[in-house]
């Protein structure tokens, strides 16, 4: 990591504030932490506090969506499709079964590399030879397996920050859109948003009224153009503690991003777990961002040297 990143200029503040000593190494993929003659590290972006099984739990959806169900914590479903060139040991008829969870699914579908972040390598599929090809694309890219998860009408994904049993922060993502102002057309408007997709049947040429909102695409990624706001009913916000809390301590890790979903039913799913917590979009978008998140770093690099 750069140590002219914004994320490591961040830790530099904190460990001053705290007299922690830095020092880097492995070209700056490795920074290491001193206080009182204790070491810690940071690989990349990813403190010292999870454990190897709870980060590797973590980095696979299916297996993060497998622990969750045997502990009865809610979650979207997950269905695994084998690469048969590098897995061929596990199953050699997933193609096929993959057909029969896309007609299950009434013809709407969600790939997922198993170990995609921040929306890449995620697609939405209502074709079915598409999926066929998608998955064979994934597979020619490197990917060991994917999954297939039903399509679901999402209302809102709220993500929770879980350090050692407790919630630190909530905040909501919305779907990713603009306000017509009757004069620029859509593709102007999207233009000036930092986003590279949006939903393929738009009319680029529309030109929406003064005011109006027009939703651009489906996913909730702030990397990918959603909005942040904490603005969370207190209901809500103890239901999501409740499904977090559990979540985390159901797969052991310490300290991740818990991404939960809410249906347009009100159902609330848990996503996935993220064990490396970034918020770099979170801290531009939503007022004193970057207070609440150095405040959360502050408290995990504390957890590292207990």
């Amino acid at each position: 990591m750069k140590k002219d990143s914004e994320f490591y200029q961040l830790i530099y503040y904190i460990c001053k504030e705290k007299n922690i000593n830095l020092k880097q190494a492995s070209f700056g993929y490795i920074t290491e932490l001193e206080k009182n003659g204790i070491k810690k590290h940071m690989v990349d972006e990813c403190l010292e506090l999870n454990s190897s099984s709870s980060s590797k739990i973590a980095s696979d959806k299916f297996a993060t969506y497998s622990v969750l169900v045997q502990n009865f914590v809610p979650t979207i479903k997950y269905n695994m499709v084998f690469n048969p060139k590098t897995r061929a040991d596990y199953e050699n008829k997933d193609m096929l079964k993959a057909m029969i969870w896309f007609d299950e699914y009434e013809g709407k579908v969600i790939l997922k590399a198993n170990n995609s972040s921040e929306g890449k390598d995620v697609f939405f599929i209502d074709n079915k030879e598409k999926l066929k090809e998608k998955i064979i694309e994934e597979f020619k890219n490197g990917n060991n397996s994917v999954s297939i998860c039903p399509f679901y009408n999402i209302n809102f994904e709220y993500r929770t920050i879980f350090l050692d049993g407790e919630i630190l922060c909530y905040y909501k993502k919305q779907k990713p859109y603009v306000i017509g102002n009757n004069k620029d057309s859509l593709r102007e408007l999207i233009s000036k948003l930092d986003i590279n997709e949006f939903y393929e049947n738009l009319d680029l040429n529309y030109v929406p009224k003064q005011g109006e909102k027009v939703e651009i695409f489906w996913k909730h990624n702030l990397s990918q153009g959603a909005i942040a706001t904490l603005e969370i009913d207190d209901k809500i916000k103890e239901k999501l503690k409740n499904i977090a809390i559990s979540a985390g301590k159901a797969i052991g890790i310490r300290f991740a991003s818990i991404d939960i979903a809410e249906l347009d039913t009100g159902e609330l799913l848990v996503i996935e777990i993220n064990s490396v917590v970034c918020m770099n979009k979170f801290s531009k978008q939503v007022k004193n961002g970057l207070e609440i998140e150095k405040n959360i770093f502050s408290k995990a690099i504390d957890k590292m040297f207990d």
